[in-house]
C-alpha cells in the first residue's frame, strides 16, 4: 500500500520534491545476505554484516570523502546513504531539512571507501553518513 502528499510548488531555492510516497516493505520478498532467499522476519536484519553512521562535520558543495576502515576490500558491497543530522553526534539521528543531499559515487578499496556526495546549500551543513557493508 502507498500514500503519496502533495506539496504546493515553490519559487523559492532550494525546491522540495513535488510528493512524497511511503509503501511498505514485503517481507516475503527480503532475503538475507549469504543466506538462503526464501524470505526473512524482522529479526533476521540483526547482526549482519557492518554498519556505521560518521559525522563528516560541517560541509556545502561538492566533496570526495575517504573513510579508512580496515575491513573493506575492492570486493566489499558497500551502500551509503547521507543526510543532515540532529545535534549533538550520529547518535542522535537525521533528519530531512531543505539542502539537498546527493551521494554520486561509492568506490571501496583495500582499507578505504571513497564517496563523492554534493550538498546543495548556501552555507556549511552537518553531514552524517551511514555506510552498511557486506563482505561477500
Amino acid at each position: 500500500m502507498s500514500s503519496t502528499t502533495e506539496f504546493p510548488a515553490s519559487t523559492s531555492m532550494p525546491q522540495f520534491p513535488a510528493a512524497q510516497e511511503n509503501q511498505e516493505a514485503n517481507l516475503e520478498e527480503v532475503g538475507q545476505l549469504g543466506m538462503s532467499q526464501e524470505g526473512a522476519s524482522a529479526a533476521a536484519f540483526f547482526g549482519n554484516g557492518y554498519r556505521y553512521r560518521h559525522d563528516w562535520g560541517f560541509k556545502n558543495g561538492q566533496h570526495i570523502l575517504t573513510l579508512n576502515w580496515g575491513l573493506i576490500t575492492p570486493n566489499s558491497l558497500v551502500f551509503v546513504a547521507i543526510g543532515e543530522g540532529v545535534p549533538p553526534g550520529p547518535a542522535a539521528g537525521k533528519f530531512i531539512g531543505a539542502a539537498r543531499y546527493t551521494v554520486h559515487n561509492v568506490a571501496p578499496s583495500n582499507g578505504v571507501i571513497k564517496i563523492w556526495v554534493n550538498i546543495e546549500w548556501g552555507s556549511p551543513i552537518r553531514l552524517y553518513v551511514d555506510y552498511f557493508v557486506f563482505n561477500p
